[in-house]
C-alpha cells in the first residue's frame, strides 16, 4: 500500500497563514513575547512561577521539552528541568528525538560506562542521524550516565521512513502502526514552514499541488508518530516507568500538532509540553493551545 494514497491530505489554502517568521524588530526584542527566566500559560495568557509547573509536570505520564536545535539556551534550560524533575521523580526515563531505535545497545554501553563519550558518538553515528552538533547533547548524556537515568532513542533511521513513504507501508519499520491524521491546522503550518527552508519566492499553490510537499508531510507524520509509538512504548504496564521527559524539536510539539497528537491517538493522555520561547517565533504564535507553558530562554 503506497503511503501517499492511504493518508489523505485535505485543507483549505484560503485559511493558510502568510507567515509564521518574526518580524525583525521582534528579533531584536525577543521577550516582547515572554519575558527571560519566566514562565507563560499561553491558555490563559498568565505567568506562573516555576514551581507551580514542576508540580503540574509530576501529575503527567509524559513531559515533552521543545528545542531549537541549534540554540544553547535552549538545551541549559532542557537540562535544568530533567534536574528537577529527577529529584522530584527519580524513576523516570529519557526519550530523544535525536538517534533511531538501531542504536539502544551503544547508548545502553554508554550509560554502562563501557564506552568514552569519543567512541559512543562514533559507535552510534551521530553525524550520520543527526546534523547538529553532539555538543548541545552531551551534558544530558552525561547527567543521564552518571544518574543511573535511561536514555531511550524515539526515533526510526531517515531511510526507513523514505522507504515506507515511497515504496509502501511494507517497507515501514517493524511494528509501526499507520499515523494519525493531520489535522488541518497542522497542514497549514507545514506549508507555511515547508516554503520558507525549501520552496522560498515559489507561488503557495504551486507549493502545495507538488509532490514533495505531500512526500514532507508523510515524513513528517511518520517521524511524529515513531517519537509517540517509542514514548508509549516506556509507559507499558510491564516496565513500570512514571513517567517519560523527551527532548524533542519545538516544531513537532508547537499547538499539540504532531508528536502530541499522535500520542492522543494511541491513548496516552496525561501528556504536558513545555516550549522554551525563540527570537524566531511570531508572538502572534502564542494562543491558546501553543504549549502548556512556555519558558523566556532567550
Amino acid at each position: 500500500m503506497n503511503l501517499l494514497r492511504s493518508i489523505t491530505i485535505t485543507f483549505c489554502l484560503l485559511s493558510l497563514p502568510l507567515f509564521v517568521a518574526a518580524s525583525e524588530a521582534q528579533a531584536d526584542n525577543p521577550s516582547s513575547c515572554v519575558s527571560q527566566s519566566s514562565w507563560l500559560q499561553p491558555d490563559s495568557a498568565t505567568v506562573i512561577d516555576e514551581s507551580m509547573v514542576l508540580a503540574q509536570a509530576l501529575l503527567n505520564n509524559v513531559v515533552l521539552l521543545g528545542e531549537h536545535h541549534d540554540n544553547q539556551s535552549h538545551h541549559n534550560w532542557q537540562l535544568r528541568i530533567l534536574e528537577a524533575l529527577y529529584q522530584r521523580q527519580p524513576g523516570l526515563v529519557v526519550g530523544l528525538e535525536m538517534l533511531p531505535r538501531a542504536v539502544q545497545p551503544g547508548i545502553n554501553r554508554f550509560l554502562r560506562g563501557d564506552t568514552t563519550t569519543e567512541a559512543f558518538l562514533k559507535e552510534v553515528e551521530w553525524s550520520r542521524y543527526w546534523s547538529f552538533s553532539a555538543d548541545y547533547y552531551i551534558p544530558l548524556m552525561v547527567y543521564a550516565r552518571d544518574h543511573g537515568i535511561p536514555l531511550i532513542a524515539l526515533n526510526v533511521t531517515r531511510e526507513k521512513v523514505n522507504e515506507a513513504v515511497d515504496l509502501g507501508w511494507e517497507f515501514a519499520p517493524d511494528g509501526m502502526t499507520v499515523p494519525a491524521q493531520a489535522t488541518r491546522p497542522y497542514i497549514r503550518h507545514l506549508v507555511v514552514s515547508f516554503q520558507r527552508h525549501k520552496f522560498s519566492g515559489v507561488k503557495l499553490d504551486m507549493v502545495v499541488e507538488g509532490p514533495a510537499f505531500r512526500r514532507f508531510v508523510q515524513k513528517q507524520l511518520l517521524w511524529d508518530r515513531a517519537m509517540a509509538e517509542g514514548i508509549r512504548a516506556q509507559l507499558d504496564a510491564q516496565q513500570q516507568v512514571p513517567m517519560v521527559v523527551a527532548f524533542i524539536g519545538s516544531g513537532h510539539l508547537m499547538h499539540g500538532y504532531g508528536v502530541p497528537h499522535q500520542l492522543q491517538s494511541l491513548g496516552v493522555e496525561k501528556v504536558m509540553t513545555m516550549i522554551p520561547w525563540d527570537r524566531h517565533l511570531d508572538c502572534s504564535t502564542l494562543v491558546k493551545g501553543f504549549a502548556d507553558v512556555v519558558y523566556g530562554a532567550g
